[in-house]
Order: structure tokens, then C-alpha cells, then sequence
């Protein structure tokens, strides 16, 4: 039971920091011009695209954090106030800082939307990057850690798959209303997930004392 919370945990870090349902207007931006299949096609790639990155940065992960001299308690605490930033965006209604433009710069091969902005940094993007490697490389090296973080990786880029191609739909279902109101929730989850990573790499440092029961 207690690796099923361990695995619930890290798939809903990933999908709040994704926002699959965030992407869906600068994913139709950026590919309205095309007809369905294409617009399919492109999807797809750069979900694969951005599932690549994100392992290679997974398992460099650690051997950047060694390589730098950089303490678990401190990649603690730069990946809370990272997600702090996001999630204060996210409830202010700002543009994030992996928002892209739309597709009216069109380039040569339409494919290379994929790669860029769609995989990156729009899926792919410093925050999801950030949470990988801090998944995989927070703790120090656990197998089990890795096998539950690539399972949680491949099943919420499975979620933003369906749920961008689904995006039209989705629309319509609840409307631009329903996604800011989702969007606000998912950013309050997230401040309140940053505080919990700051206060764990205050403890890590010995500069706090672990609270009862930790």
C-alpha cells in the first residue's frame, strides 16, 4: 500500500506540474492552422520527445547534483521555490514562463513543432525537468524509486496525450470557466506541495528540527 501512495504521489506531482489541461489553448494555438491528423501526428512526437528529455535528465540527475557538490536539502529547497513561482502563476493568472507562441512563425518542416515548443519546453519544460531529477536523485539512488518514477512518467505523458488531443472536447465540456477554476486548484496544490519541499530541505540541513511523527 505504502508504494501505491509512494506512486500516486509522484504521477499527481507530474500531471499538476504538466497541466495537461493548462496546455490545451497554447497546443491549439500553435497547431490550429492544421487539419486533425496532422495536428495528431505532431502530438505524438512530441510526447515521445519529451519523455526522452526528461529520462536523460532523470538519470543524469544525479550525476549533475554530485558533479556540482550539491546537497539533497538544497535541490530540496531550489525545486520548492521553483514550484512556488509556478504555482503563484498558475492562481495569478500570469503567463507561464513555458508559455510559446503561437504558430504564426511558422517553420519550413512542420514536424519540428514538436520538438520545439511543443516537447520543449511546453511539456518538457524547467519545472517538469526539474521534477524528475529531484524524483529520482532527491534521496539518493533507490531502483524502486526509478521503476516508480519512469511508470509515473510514462502514464502522465499517456494523460497528456489524450487529454490535448482530446482538447476540443474538453472545451466544450467545461468550458474556459471550468479550466480556470481547475487550473486555480491545481496551483494552490502545488504552493502548498513547495512549502512541504522547503521545510524537508530545511530539515535535511539540520537547520530544523523534524516535526513529530516525521
Amino acid at each position: 500500500m505504502q508504494y501505491f501512495n509512494d506512486f500516486l504521489k509522484i504521477f499527481l506531482t507530474f500531471i499538476i506540474i504538466m497541466d495537461p489541461v493548462g496546455n490545451i489553448p497554447a497546443f491549439f494555438s500553435i497547431t490550429g492552422d492544421f487539419d486533425v491528423e496532422t495536428r495528431n501526428s505532431i502530438l505524438r512526437k512530441a510526447i515521445v520527445v519529451a519523455g526522452v528529455v526528461l529520462l536523460v535528465f532523470g538519470v543524469l540527475g544525479k550525476i549533475l547534483l554530485g558533479f556540482f557538490g550539491i546537497s539533497a536539502g538544497a535541490f530540496y529547497i531550489s525545486g520548492g521555490i521553483l514550484f512556488f513561482t509556478i504555482a503563484y502563476e498558475m492562481i495569478q493568472s500570469k503567463p507561464r514562463s513555458r508559455s510559446t507562441p503561437s504558430s504564426g512563425t511558422e517553420p519550413a518542416d512542420i514536424m519540428m513543432l514538436a520538438v520545439f515548443p511543443l516537447a520543449i519546453p511546453l511539456i518538457a519544460g524547467p519545472g517538469m525537468i526539474t521534477t524528475v531529477i529531484f524524483t529520482i536523485a532527491g534521496d539518493g539512488f533507490s531502483l524502486l524509486k526509478v521503476l516508480m518514477t519512469v511508470l509515473a512518467l510514462f502514464v502522465s505523458l499517456t494523460v497528456q496525450y489524450f487529454t490535448m488531443r482530446s482538447g476540443a472536447i474538453l472545451i466544450r465540456l467545461i468550458g474556459t470557466t471550468g479550466m480556470f477554476v481547475l487550473e486555480k486548484i491545481m496551483g494552490l496544490i502545488l504552493a502548498a506541495l513547495s512549502i512541504q519541499l522547503v521545510y524537508e530541505g530545511l530539515v535535511k540541513l539540520n537547520i530544523l528540527a523534524p516535526l513529530a511523527g516525521d
